[in-house]
């Protein structure tokens, strides 16, 4: 399952059927607006809360353990910091 979720384009369906929709939501209140604003916000902290450890510790490596949704937030966040790298973990699991 995990292979599933986190493999290279599982998380535009997910997008598109969440986030997506919530964009598209036409209450004159906004409240799908809203929901994502919030959701980004989140994904932001998170990205921040782990630069900020690795900022403590030059060099240090972290496993970050996060839901499918937010693996490509995360991804496309940290992949514009310095002196961090995302590695994939297909080659950490178990052969299938």
């Amino acid at each position: 399952m995990y292979r599933a979720f986190n493999a290279r384009g599982a998380g535009e369906p997910v997008f598109r059927s969440d986030f997506g929709a919530a964009l598209e939501e036409p209450s004159p209140q906004r409240y799908g607006r809203i929901y994502v604003g919030a959701w980004e916000t989140r994904n932001l902290r998170m990205a921040a809360n782990i630069r900020e450890v690795m900022a403590a510790r030059p060099g240090m490596r972290m496993l970050v353990i996060v839901g499918a949704s937010h693996k490509g937030y995360l991804d496309a966040y940290l992949n514009q910091m310095h002196d961090v790298s995302i590695v994939n973990t297909e080659a950490l699991l178990r052969p299938q």
